[in-house]
Protein backbone atom coordinates (compact mmCIF):
# COMPACT_ATOMS: atom_id res chain seq x y z
CA UNK A 1 0.00 0.00 0.00
CA UNK A 2 2.73 2.58 0.87
CA UNK A 3 4.38 1.90 -2.32
CA UNK A 4 1.32 2.15 -4.40
CA UNK A 5 1.15 6.12 -2.72
CA UNK A 6 5.28 6.31 -2.98
CA UNK A 7 4.65 5.66 -6.96
CA UNK A 8 1.58 8.24 -7.19
CA UNK A 9 3.86 10.61 -5.63
CA UNK A 10 6.83 10.64 -7.88
CA UNK A 11 4.44 10.94 -10.76
CA UNK A 12 2.70 13.63 -9.35
CA UNK A 13 6.37 15.25 -8.61
CA UNK A 14 7.34 14.14 -12.08
CA UNK A 15 4.45 15.29 -13.86
CA UNK A 16 4.76 18.93 -12.07
CA UNK A 17 7.83 19.38 -12.99
CA UNK A 18 7.75 18.51 -16.23
CA UNK A 19 4.35 20.78 -16.21
CA UNK A 20 7.09 23.64 -14.76
CA UNK A 21 9.78 22.73 -17.17
CA UNK A 22 7.25 23.41 -19.97
CA UNK A 23 5.69 26.09 -18.50
CA UNK A 24 9.27 28.10 -18.65
CA UNK A 25 10.23 26.59 -21.38
CA UNK A 26 7.01 28.29 -23.27
CA UNK A 27 7.70 31.37 -21.11
CA UNK A 28 11.38 31.53 -22.66
CA UNK A 29 10.32 31.38 -26.80
CA UNK A 30 6.07 32.42 -26.55
CA UNK A 31 6.44 35.66 -28.12
CA UNK A 32 4.32 38.86 -26.43
CA UNK A 33 3.82 42.38 -27.93
CA UNK A 34 5.23 44.73 -25.93
CA UNK A 35 3.49 48.41 -25.78
CA UNK A 36 3.14 51.88 -24.44
CA UNK A 37 -0.45 53.00 -24.18
CA UNK A 38 -1.38 56.53 -24.73
CA UNK A 39 -4.71 58.31 -23.22
CA UNK A 40 -6.17 60.70 -26.05
CA UNK A 41 -9.47 62.25 -27.73
CA UNK A 42 -10.69 62.16 -31.35
CA UNK A 43 -9.70 65.29 -32.93
CA UNK A 44 -10.96 66.32 -36.66
CA UNK A 45 -7.51 65.68 -39.06
CA UNK A 46 -8.52 69.11 -40.78
CA UNK A 47 -9.47 72.27 -39.26
CA UNK A 48 -12.87 72.57 -37.87
CA UNK A 49 -14.59 75.84 -39.29
CA UNK A 50 -15.12 78.45 -37.09
CA UNK A 51 -18.77 79.95 -37.56
CA UNK A 52 -17.64 83.83 -36.63
CA UNK A 53 -19.54 87.02 -36.84
CA UNK A 54 -17.38 89.91 -37.95
CA UNK A 55 -19.31 92.35 -36.56
CA UNK A 56 -21.57 91.06 -33.47
CA UNK A 57 -24.93 91.73 -32.38
CA UNK A 58 -28.04 90.59 -30.67
CA UNK A 59 -28.89 86.59 -30.96
CA UNK A 60 -32.30 87.14 -32.64
CA UNK A 61 -32.87 83.41 -33.87
CA UNK A 62 -31.09 79.94 -33.36
CA UNK A 63 -31.43 77.04 -35.57
CA UNK A 64 -29.21 74.80 -35.35
CA UNK A 65 -28.27 72.56 -31.41
CA UNK A 66 -24.85 70.94 -31.02
CA UNK A 67 -24.80 67.66 -33.36
CA UNK A 68 -27.40 68.68 -35.60
CA UNK A 69 -25.91 67.59 -39.40
CA UNK A 70 -26.27 70.64 -41.72
CA UNK A 71 -25.83 71.67 -45.62
CA UNK A 72 -24.01 74.03 -47.30
CA UNK A 73 -25.96 77.40 -47.42
CA UNK A 74 -28.30 75.85 -44.29
CA UNK A 75 -29.33 79.04 -41.81
CA UNK A 76 -27.60 78.46 -38.79
CA UNK A 77 -28.35 81.65 -36.60
CA UNK A 78 -29.65 85.35 -37.35
CA UNK A 79 -28.00 88.10 -35.63
CA UNK A 80 -30.26 91.38 -35.22
CA UNK A 81 -28.42 95.10 -35.39
CA UNK A 82 -31.13 97.81 -35.94
CA UNK A 83 -28.81 100.19 -36.22
CA UNK A 84 -27.66 98.66 -39.25
CA UNK A 85 -31.33 98.12 -40.62
CA UNK A 86 -31.62 102.03 -40.18
CA UNK A 87 -28.26 103.28 -41.75
CA UNK A 88 -29.55 100.89 -44.76
CA UNK A 89 -32.84 102.78 -45.36
CA UNK A 90 -30.91 105.93 -45.30
CA UNK A 91 -28.47 105.03 -47.50
CA UNK A 92 -30.93 103.44 -49.84
CA UNK A 93 -32.93 106.51 -50.43
CA UNK A 94 -29.09 108.53 -50.91
CA UNK A 95 -28.36 106.25 -53.51
CA UNK A 96 -32.05 106.77 -55.26
CA UNK A 97 -31.61 110.44 -55.08
CA UNK A 98 -27.83 110.35 -56.62
CA UNK A 99 -29.18 108.37 -58.81
CA UNK A 100 -31.92 110.50 -60.73
CA UNK A 101 -29.98 113.35 -60.11
CA UNK A 102 -26.93 111.47 -62.18
CA UNK A 103 -29.40 110.09 -65.07
CA UNK A 104 -31.34 113.84 -65.26
CA UNK A 105 -27.74 115.19 -65.71
CA UNK A 106 -26.63 112.91 -68.09
CA UNK A 107 -30.14 113.04 -70.42
CA UNK A 108 -28.68 116.98 -70.21
CA UNK A 109 -25.27 116.28 -70.99
CA UNK A 110 -26.20 114.04 -74.13
CA UNK A 111 -28.66 116.89 -74.80
CA UNK A 112 -31.79 114.36 -75.09
CA UNK A 113 -35.46 115.56 -74.76
CA UNK A 114 -36.33 112.90 -72.04
CA UNK A 115 -34.19 111.07 -69.46
CA UNK A 116 -33.88 107.50 -69.00
CA UNK A 117 -33.75 106.00 -65.50
CA UNK A 118 -31.58 103.29 -64.07
CA UNK A 119 -33.25 100.14 -64.06
CA UNK A 120 -31.94 99.43 -60.48
CA UNK A 121 -34.02 102.14 -59.22
CA UNK A 122 -37.61 101.88 -61.18
CA UNK A 123 -39.14 99.58 -58.45
CA UNK A 124 -37.15 101.51 -55.28
CA UNK A 125 -39.73 103.28 -52.91
CA UNK A 126 -39.56 106.81 -53.41
CA UNK A 127 -38.78 106.62 -56.94
CA UNK A 128 -41.81 108.89 -58.64
CA UNK A 129 -41.13 111.32 -56.81
CA UNK A 130 -38.05 111.70 -56.84
CA UNK A 131 -38.06 111.15 -60.62
CA UNK A 132 -40.46 113.56 -60.86
CA UNK A 133 -38.50 116.41 -58.97
CA UNK A 134 -35.69 115.61 -61.62
CA UNK A 135 -38.02 116.01 -64.52
CA UNK A 136 -39.31 119.61 -63.34
CA UNK A 137 -35.20 120.33 -63.00
CA UNK A 138 -34.67 119.59 -66.18
CA UNK A 139 -37.48 120.79 -67.70
CA UNK A 140 -36.78 124.09 -66.09
CA UNK A 141 -33.39 124.31 -67.17
CA UNK A 142 -33.98 123.73 -70.31
CA UNK A 143 -36.38 126.00 -70.71
CA UNK A 144 -34.45 128.70 -69.31
CA UNK A 145 -31.35 128.07 -71.72
CA UNK A 146 -33.31 127.66 -74.25
CA UNK A 147 -35.55 131.04 -73.40
CA UNK A 148 -31.96 132.73 -73.18
CA UNK A 149 -30.86 131.46 -76.66
CA UNK A 150 -34.10 132.15 -77.94
CA UNK A 151 -33.61 135.91 -76.76
CA UNK A 152 -30.45 135.93 -78.13
CA UNK A 153 -31.35 134.57 -81.50
CA UNK A 154 -34.45 137.47 -82.09
CA UNK A 155 -31.52 139.70 -81.44
CA UNK A 156 -29.81 138.56 -84.29
CA UNK A 157 -32.49 138.31 -86.21
CA UNK A 158 -33.41 142.01 -85.84
CA UNK A 159 -29.67 142.69 -86.92
CA UNK A 160 -30.39 140.78 -89.90
CA UNK A 161 -33.07 142.65 -90.66
CA UNK A 162 -30.96 146.36 -89.80
CA UNK A 163 -28.75 145.04 -91.94
CA UNK A 164 -31.01 144.51 -95.03
CA UNK A 165 -32.41 147.59 -94.25
CA UNK A 166 -29.36 149.16 -94.31
CA UNK A 167 -28.41 147.78 -97.93
CA UNK A 168 -31.30 148.55 -99.26
CA UNK A 169 -30.28 152.30 -98.57
CA UNK A 170 -26.60 151.77 -99.56
CA UNK A 171 -27.92 150.06 -102.79
CA UNK A 172 -30.55 152.98 -103.28
CA UNK A 173 -27.48 155.73 -102.91
CA UNK A 174 -25.74 153.58 -104.93
CA UNK A 175 -27.90 153.99 -107.60
CA UNK A 176 -28.49 157.66 -107.04
CA UNK A 177 -24.50 158.01 -107.75
CA UNK A 178 -24.40 156.48 -110.84
CA UNK A 179 -27.53 159.12 -111.94
CA UNK A 180 -25.77 161.76 -110.53
CA UNK A 181 -22.44 160.85 -112.47
CA UNK A 182 -24.80 160.62 -116.01
CA UNK A 183 -26.33 163.48 -115.06
CA UNK A 184 -22.88 165.62 -114.31
CA UNK A 185 -21.51 164.34 -117.33
CA UNK A 186 -24.31 165.63 -119.69
CA UNK A 187 -24.31 169.00 -117.65
CA UNK A 188 -20.61 169.15 -117.83
CA UNK A 189 -20.99 168.34 -121.65
CA UNK A 190 -23.36 171.68 -121.83
CA UNK A 191 -21.46 173.40 -120.05
CA UNK A 192 -18.13 172.90 -122.44
CA UNK A 193 -20.65 174.78 -125.07
CA UNK A 194 -21.85 177.38 -123.19
CA UNK A 195 -25.44 176.17 -123.09
CA UNK A 196 -25.29 176.66 -119.48
CA UNK A 197 -23.42 177.57 -116.12
CA UNK A 198 -21.65 175.87 -113.29
CA UNK A 199 -24.58 176.60 -110.51
CA UNK A 200 -26.23 172.91 -112.37
CA UNK A 201 -23.15 171.41 -111.84
CA UNK A 202 -22.31 172.51 -108.24
CA UNK A 203 -25.85 171.05 -107.25
CA UNK A 204 -24.85 167.78 -108.86
CA UNK A 205 -21.88 167.44 -107.35
CA UNK A 206 -23.09 168.44 -104.01
CA UNK A 207 -26.06 165.95 -103.76
CA UNK A 208 -23.30 163.32 -105.38
CA UNK A 209 -21.09 163.45 -102.97
CA UNK A 210 -23.91 163.59 -100.11
CA UNK A 211 -25.27 160.09 -101.74
CA UNK A 212 -21.69 158.57 -101.20
CA UNK A 213 -21.37 159.69 -97.76
CA UNK A 214 -24.96 157.83 -97.35
CA UNK A 215 -22.76 154.88 -98.95
CA UNK A 216 -20.50 155.13 -96.80
CA UNK A 217 -22.58 155.09 -93.55
CA UNK A 218 -24.30 152.21 -94.73
CA UNK A 219 -21.01 150.11 -95.36
CA UNK A 220 -20.42 151.14 -91.82
CA UNK A 221 -23.64 150.65 -90.84
CA UNK A 222 -23.65 146.88 -91.70
CA UNK A 223 -20.00 146.46 -90.87
CA UNK A 224 -21.01 147.01 -86.98
CA UNK A 225 -23.79 144.95 -87.17
CA UNK A 226 -22.24 142.87 -88.50
CA UNK A 227 -19.88 142.43 -85.66
CA UNK A 228 -22.79 142.56 -83.55
CA UNK A 229 -24.35 139.75 -85.07
CA UNK A 230 -20.98 137.68 -84.32
CA UNK A 231 -20.70 138.38 -80.91
CA UNK A 232 -24.55 137.15 -80.53
CA UNK A 233 -23.58 134.18 -82.03
CA UNK A 234 -20.57 133.98 -79.37
CA UNK A 235 -22.43 134.45 -76.55
CA UNK A 236 -25.27 131.29 -77.84
CA UNK A 237 -22.04 129.64 -78.40
CA UNK A 238 -20.74 130.10 -75.12
CA UNK A 239 -24.28 130.47 -73.37
CA UNK A 240 -24.46 126.17 -74.41
CA UNK A 241 -20.37 125.26 -73.90
CA UNK A 242 -21.00 127.07 -70.34
CA UNK A 243 -23.97 125.28 -69.67
CA UNK A 244 -22.16 121.54 -70.70
CA UNK A 245 -19.38 122.20 -69.26
CA UNK A 246 -21.94 123.44 -65.58
CA UNK A 247 -23.73 120.17 -66.16
CA UNK A 248 -20.74 118.05 -67.06
CA UNK A 249 -19.03 119.17 -63.89
CA UNK A 250 -22.16 118.65 -61.66
CA UNK A 251 -22.64 115.01 -63.51
CA UNK A 252 -18.79 114.16 -62.57
CA UNK A 253 -19.94 114.98 -59.33
CA UNK A 254 -22.93 113.46 -58.89
CA UNK A 255 -21.14 110.03 -60.17
CA UNK A 256 -18.82 110.26 -57.57
CA UNK A 257 -21.33 110.67 -55.20
CA UNK A 258 -23.61 107.95 -56.84
CA UNK A 259 -20.45 105.76 -56.46
CA UNK A 260 -19.45 106.39 -52.85
CA UNK A 261 -22.86 106.00 -51.91
CA UNK A 262 -23.37 102.79 -53.24
CA UNK A 263 -19.60 100.97 -51.77
CA UNK A 264 -21.18 101.98 -48.60
CA UNK A 265 -24.35 100.71 -49.46
CA UNK A 266 -23.07 97.43 -50.70
CA UNK A 267 -20.57 97.44 -47.45
CA UNK A 268 -24.05 97.82 -45.39
CA UNK A 269 -25.87 95.40 -47.17
CA UNK A 270 -22.87 92.74 -46.75
CA UNK A 271 -23.03 93.33 -43.20
CA UNK A 272 -26.69 92.41 -43.45
CA UNK A 273 -26.28 89.57 -45.10
CA UNK A 274 -23.87 88.10 -42.46
CA UNK A 275 -26.57 88.78 -39.66
CA UNK A 276 -27.82 85.75 -41.45
CA UNK A 277 -25.31 83.07 -40.76
CA UNK A 278 -25.27 80.20 -43.23
CA UNK A 279 -23.28 76.39 -43.01
CA UNK A 280 -20.45 77.21 -45.12
CA UNK A 281 -20.48 73.58 -45.91
CA UNK A 282 -21.97 70.02 -44.68
CA UNK A 283 -21.31 68.87 -41.71
CA UNK A 284 -22.15 68.67 -37.96
CA UNK A 285 -22.34 71.62 -35.14
CA UNK A 286 -20.37 71.04 -32.69
CA UNK A 287 -19.25 74.02 -29.48
CA UNK A 288 -22.11 75.69 -29.87
CA UNK A 289 -21.85 78.69 -27.77
CA UNK A 290 -24.86 80.83 -28.52
CA UNK A 291 -28.33 79.41 -26.50
CA UNK A 292 -30.37 82.58 -25.28
CA UNK A 293 -32.29 84.54 -27.90
CA UNK A 294 -31.30 88.01 -26.96
CA UNK A 295 -28.04 86.93 -26.17
CA UNK A 296 -24.90 89.36 -26.91
CA UNK A 297 -22.48 88.38 -29.87
CA UNK A 298 -18.84 89.85 -29.39
CA UNK A 299 -17.39 90.93 -32.62
CA UNK A 300 -15.50 87.89 -34.20
CA UNK A 301 -16.35 85.97 -31.51
CA UNK A 302 -16.30 81.91 -32.13
CA UNK A 303 -20.37 81.45 -32.17
CA UNK A 304 -20.03 77.64 -33.15
CA UNK A 305 -17.79 75.20 -34.85
CA UNK A 306 -18.61 72.97 -37.63
CA UNK A 307 -16.93 69.40 -38.57
CA UNK A 308 -17.08 69.09 -42.10
CA UNK A 309 -19.04 65.81 -43.11
CA UNK A 310 -15.74 64.48 -45.32
CA UNK A 311 -13.31 65.06 -42.49
CA UNK A 312 -11.06 62.14 -41.23
CA UNK A 313 -10.94 61.67 -37.46
CA UNK A 314 -7.54 60.73 -36.13
CA UNK A 315 -6.67 59.89 -32.14
CA UNK A 316 -4.09 63.19 -30.09
CA UNK A 317 -2.62 61.07 -27.38
CA UNK A 318 -0.70 61.86 -25.02
CA UNK A 319 2.67 59.44 -24.32
CA UNK A 320 4.20 59.17 -21.18
CA UNK A 321 7.72 60.65 -21.76
CA UNK A 322 9.27 56.79 -20.25
CA UNK A 323 8.26 55.67 -23.67
CA UNK A 324 9.70 58.04 -25.98
CA UNK A 325 12.89 55.93 -26.64
CA UNK A 326 11.07 53.08 -27.90
CA UNK A 327 8.29 55.51 -30.14
CA UNK A 328 8.52 56.46 -33.39
CA UNK A 329 6.42 57.30 -36.84
CA UNK A 330 4.79 54.34 -38.36
CA UNK A 331 4.28 51.86 -35.43
CA UNK A 332 1.58 49.60 -35.39
CA UNK A 333 -0.92 50.42 -32.92
CA UNK A 334 -4.11 49.63 -31.20
CA UNK A 335 -6.99 52.04 -31.17
CA UNK A 336 -9.40 51.64 -28.38
CA UNK A 337 -12.84 53.14 -27.83
CA UNK A 338 -14.08 52.75 -24.83
CA UNK A 339 -16.90 54.80 -25.46
CA UNK A 340 -18.01 51.92 -27.38
CA UNK A 341 -20.19 49.26 -25.51
CA UNK A 342 -18.24 45.83 -27.25
CA UNK A 343 -15.14 44.87 -25.96
CA UNK A 344 -13.68 43.02 -28.85
CA UNK A 345 -15.01 45.56 -31.55
CA UNK A 346 -14.03 48.33 -29.83
CA UNK A 347 -10.10 47.67 -30.96
CA UNK A 348 -9.13 48.77 -34.34
CA UNK A 349 -5.82 48.80 -36.47
CA UNK A 350 -4.37 51.73 -36.68
CA UNK A 351 -0.52 53.25 -37.42
CA UNK A 352 1.68 55.52 -35.78
CA UNK A 353 1.57 59.09 -37.24
CA UNK A 354 3.14 61.79 -35.78
CA UNK A 355 5.59 61.94 -32.76
CA UNK A 356 6.61 64.99 -31.21
CA UNK A 357 9.53 66.66 -31.80
CA UNK A 358 9.43 67.60 -28.13
CA UNK A 359 8.33 67.17 -24.62
CA UNK A 360 4.76 69.01 -24.01
CA UNK A 361 3.42 70.13 -20.60
CA UNK A 362 -0.64 69.76 -19.54
CA UNK A 363 -2.25 71.89 -17.58
CA UNK A 364 -1.34 70.27 -14.12
CA UNK A 365 2.30 70.39 -15.18
CA UNK A 366 2.68 66.75 -16.56
CA UNK A 367 4.78 66.31 -19.05
CA UNK A 368 3.99 64.16 -22.51
CA UNK A 369 4.73 63.43 -25.91
CA UNK A 370 1.87 64.19 -28.20
CA UNK A 371 1.19 61.07 -30.89
CA UNK A 372 -1.07 61.17 -33.41
CA UNK A 373 -2.39 57.81 -34.95
CA UNK A 374 -5.29 56.73 -37.63
CA UNK A 375 -6.95 53.96 -38.21
CA UNK A 376 -5.60 51.53 -41.38
CA UNK A 377 -7.15 50.51 -43.96
CA UNK A 378 -8.73 47.06 -42.33
CA UNK A 379 -9.06 49.74 -39.29
CA UNK A 380 -11.90 51.41 -41.47
CA UNK A 381 -13.27 48.71 -42.64
CA UNK A 382 -14.25 47.80 -38.92
CA UNK A 383 -14.84 50.89 -38.12
CA UNK A 384 -17.96 50.73 -41.43
CA UNK A 385 -18.68 47.24 -39.86
CA UNK A 386 -19.47 48.04 -36.81
CA UNK A 387 -21.13 51.34 -37.46
CA UNK A 388 -19.24 53.29 -35.39
CA UNK A 389 -19.75 57.05 -34.99
CA UNK A 390 -17.31 59.37 -34.11
CA UNK A 391 -17.32 62.66 -32.37
CA UNK A 392 -14.98 65.20 -31.87
CA UNK A 393 -13.30 64.83 -27.94
CA UNK A 394 -14.80 61.51 -27.50
CA UNK A 395 -12.07 59.42 -25.47
CA UNK A 396 -9.65 56.97 -26.83
CA UNK A 397 -6.11 55.37 -26.66
CA UNK A 398 -3.71 54.17 -28.49
CA UNK A 399 -1.88 51.37 -27.44
CA UNK A 400 1.46 51.54 -29.55
CA UNK A 401 3.51 48.34 -30.28
CA UNK A 402 6.91 49.11 -29.64
CA UNK A 403 8.12 45.52 -30.29
CA UNK A 404 8.13 41.82 -28.87
CA UNK A 405 10.19 39.90 -26.15
CA UNK A 406 9.11 36.31 -24.38
CA UNK A 407 7.36 36.40 -20.77
CA UNK A 408 9.95 34.94 -19.03
CA UNK A 409 12.06 38.14 -20.16
CA UNK A 410 9.01 40.27 -18.95
CA UNK A 411 8.86 38.49 -15.57
CA UNK A 412 12.61 39.11 -15.10
CA UNK A 413 13.17 42.24 -16.32
CA UNK A 414 12.25 44.00 -12.75
CA UNK A 415 15.08 41.59 -11.31
CA UNK A 416 17.66 42.37 -13.64
CA UNK A 417 17.16 46.31 -13.57
CA UNK A 418 17.34 45.79 -9.83
CA UNK A 419 20.34 43.64 -9.47
CA UNK A 420 21.99 45.77 -12.22
CA UNK A 421 21.20 49.29 -9.94
CA UNK A 422 22.60 47.18 -7.05
CA UNK A 423 25.83 46.20 -9.04
CA UNK A 424 26.47 49.78 -9.66
CA UNK A 425 25.99 51.12 -6.60
CA UNK A 426 29.54 52.06 -4.71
Amino acid sequence: MLQNEDKVIKFGTILIGAFIAVFVLWMGFAPLDSAAVAPGKIVVSSNKKLIQHLEGGVVEKIYVKDGDVVKAGDLLIEIKNAQLNSTIDILKNEYLQNSVIVSRLQAQRDGNKTITWADDIKNEKGFELAASGQESIFNEQNKLLNDEISILKQRIDQLQNQIEGTRAIVSSRTARVASLNEEAKEWQRLYKEQLTDKIRLRDIERDRTEAQGQIANGKAEIARLLVQISETEQQILFRERSFKEDILKQYEDAKTKLNDTAARLRAMQDQQERAAIKAPEDGTIVELNAHTIGGVVKPGETIMSLVPTNAEYIIEAQLPTVHIDKVFEGLDADLMFSAFNTQTSQIVEGKLTYVSADVLEDRYGNPYYQVKAEPTERGLEKIKENGFFFVPGMPAEVVIKTGRRTMLSYLLKPFSRMFAKAFNED
